[in-house]
């Protein structure tokens, strides 16, 4: 039943790797953009998801242009993360700060900090 079981999930890991791989980019993406940009939080799947679109419009923007390194994957992550800082600025921008953000901003303010 073990041997079964670490079959199926080697053969799952084979069958889906181009998708596995898609996700751990957009991941990766997607929390050093939520890192470095201020702003709303968007929980894991909000930053798998920013973080894959992010990867679709980095590679789309600057696929011919960032090749910082020989290793495929750290330009994927590179442009992803390009792409999903791009997205998070926009949607910061659009969205505004949420209400927890003003009154910690208006309390600090308040108390001259």
């Amino acid at each position: 039943m073990k041997q079964h079981l670490l079959l199926s999930v080697e053969s799952f890991i084979h069958d889906n790797k181009s998708l596995l791989l898609t996700l751990f980019i957009g991941a990766v993406a997607g929390l050093i953009a939520q890192m470095l940009t201020p702003g709303r939080g968007f929980r894991l799947l909000g930053t798998i998801i920013i973080g894959i679109l992010g990867g679709w419009l980095g590679s789309m923007l600057f696929r011919n242009y960032l090749s910082f390194t020989s290793s495929p994957l750290i330009n994927a992550i590179i442009c992803a993360t390009a792409g999903a800082l791009i997205l998070c600025i926009l949607i910061n921008l659009i969205l505004g700060k949420r209400k927890d953000d003003i009154d910690r901003d208006r309390s600090d303010y308040e108390s001259g900090r």
